[in-house]
């Protein structure tokens, strides 16, 4: 039987790239996972997909062990692979390596910074506060990435955007528990203002504590909505 989201993944790969198969039925499965085309638990079957692509298992197994060692799937002994559940371990995992990238992009930041970046940055402050008083929850999102995305262009650390960029992708499914509430998004609109209260006065210590204090922050809200979520439909928080 051929699901919907087995030929949605199918449709996405594209073999005229001159990169490995297993790279590119990676990135296919991998996209698919993150972005929820998926299905959480469920099985993913090799030899459909390669029958479904008319190539052998080995790209197949391949790109499934990279999966694997990825943590978004999990073999499950006389049954197969299946797609990983969101974990409160790897929700941890993630935002602790986060809070350690984000600390370090800060400080460049801090290093490289002019009077009209940190103007730049009150500019958006500010619209998150009046999008946030006006119930504009998507262009607050919007403002938050802005922000963030100022930052790393002024910090100019490629490999560290890179990194931050990959964690994104899992962050961007907890968005929903982070920031399901008003408060939360004031919470968050209030420290994007005082991490850039701190830069103005060029207090590099304290800064370091608001940015880690701003991602604890996050992480709790997360914990908090995923537990929340998890007693509601059930399933383990391991």
């Amino acid at each position: 039987m051929k699901y919907d989201y087995e030929q949605r993944i199918i449709s996405s790969v594209d073999f005229s790239q001159r990169r490995p198969f297993s790279d590119i039925l990676y990135q296919a499965l991998r996209d698919a996972i993150i972005d929820g085309t998926f299905p959480l638990g469920e099985r993913i079957n090799e030899k459909s997909l390669a029958d479904q692509l008319n190539i052998s298992r080995t790209p197949v197994r391949g790109a499934i062990d990279r999966l694997n060692k990825e943590g978004l799937v999990e073999s499950v002994p006389n049954y197969g692979v299946i797609v990983n559940n969101i974990s409160l371990r790897s929700i941890k995992e993630i935002y602790r390596i986060r809070k350690a990238l984000e600390v370090v992009l800060f400080d460049v930041f801090f290093e490289n910074m002019t009077d009209q970046d940190l103007l730049h940055l009150e500019s958006l402050c500010i619209q998150m506060k009046q999008a946030e008083e006006k119930d504009r929850i998507e262009e607050v999102f919007s403002l938050f990435s802005e922000y963030n995305a100022y930052v790393m262009k002024v910090a100019s650390m490629p490999r560290l955007t890179l990194l931050l960029e990959q964690l994104s992708e899992y962050l961007k499914n907890f968005r929903t528990y982070s920031f399901y509430t008003k408060e939360r998004r004031l919470r968050a609109i209030l420290e994007h203002t005082k991490i850039l209260e701190h830069m103005r006065v060029r207090d590099r210590a304290a800064l370091a504590k608001e940015v880690e204090q701003h991602i604890a922050n996050s992480e709790q809200e997360t914990i908090g909505g995923f537990e929340d979520n998890r007693r509601l439909y059930g399933g383990s928080s391991d």
